[in-house]
């Protein structure tokens, strides 16, 4: 609980909040259709990992640039880290991933927004 009063854990709990909304903000944004004609795999999957490449290099001196609540898990099963901390990355992480969603539909003009990259199997959302 003495995390709880530390400047260190907000700092690090916000750079997961930041680092995950700027992971879907640019992965999600890479996978939206921006042009007409074919969709490049490559494109989408080189952003994502440069993306994710250069957010933990850039907040992992601070936090340990988890990004992902399963990677927070997984240091929680492995002992690496609190219960305490852990929920707090998990909760900061879905919020910033809620968040760069939303500020990417904000930013996406309305007619290239279609289903926001979300996967589809006819109608039916997966």
């Amino acid at each position: 609980m003495w995390e709880f009063r530390s400047m260190n854990f907000w700092r690090a709990v916000f750079a997961e909040f930041f680092g995950t909304m700027f992971f879907v903000f640019f992965g999600m944004g890479a996978a939206l259709r921006w042009t007409t004609g074919p969709h490049h795999v490559l494109h989408v999957g080189l952003c994502f990992g440069l993306a994710a490449a250069t957010l933990v290099q850039s907040i992992g001196h601070i936090s340990g640039g988890h990004i992902n609540p399963a990677v927070t898990f997984a240091y929680l099963v492995g002992s690496q880290m609190s219960l305490f901390r852990a929920v707090f990355y998990m909760a900061a992480q879905c919020l910033g991933a809620v968040a760069g969603a939303a500020v990417l539909y904000g930013v996406t003009p309305n007619n290239m927004r279609g289903n926001m990259a979300m996967t589809m199997f006819g109608y039916v959302s997966i």
